[in-house]
């Protein structure tokens, strides 16, 4: 079995902890990472990248990281699970920007300006986590556009993880980061 089509069992089986879980609001979630999974995979230029396996396990392993945090597969105490999702958000963090940033080459946008696609990177990540706190906001029948304690933790996480993004970015040319020059 070639390693996509494990990859894709491994989807599947965390779709089925999930729903065994009962935390059902996470097959939102997986389905989106799901698809953009495809997406990339159907196309020919991010086959083409040096590390695009890599990426491809790095999905999966947040998506995994993501379930067991969520489906609290691992009884942890309130602090040590508060830290938990913290790592989880600067995952999710860094897996969004490196995301938004193979789109952004995809669809040829900003390639000349590498200063401007980064500061695309950390505002479209950003809207995202804004975004995502709504909609969790939303699903757990809270007020919609409240956002305190835990949620607003999270959006300070998201800025910190897409500067450190940026930051590395910066210092290391794309190509040996993300490989994103040459295709």
């Amino acid at each position: 079995m070639n390693a996509l089509k494990f990859q894709r069992i491994l989807f599947l089986l965390l779709a089925f902890a999930i729903v065994l879980s009962g935390v059902y609001v996470m097959l939102i979630y997986e389905l989106v990472y799901y698809l953009s999974f495809e997406y990339l995979n159907s196309n020919e230029k991010y086959r083409r990248l040096e590390s695009y396996k890599t990426y491809n396990w790095l999905f999966i392993a947040y998506m995994a990281f993501e379930v067991a945090v969520r489906t609290h597969v691992f009884k942890l105490n309130a602090r040590m699970d508060y830290h938990v999702n913290t790592a989880e958000h600067l995952f999710f963090t860094f897996l969004i920007s490196m995301s938004i940033s193979i789109y952004l080459h995809f669809f040829n946008l900003l390639e000349e300006n590498r200063l401007l696609k980064l500061l695309t990177v950390f505002v479209i990540l950003n809207i995202i986590g804004v975004l995502n706190e709504f909609f969790q906001n939303f699903y757990q029948h809270e007020p919609l556009f409240v956002l305190e304690g835990n949620d607003l933790k999270d959006l300070v996480v998201n800025v910190i993880g897409s500067s450190l993004f940026v930051i590395v970015s910066l210092i290391f040319r794309p190509k040996k980061m993300l490989n994103l020059t040459h295709s």
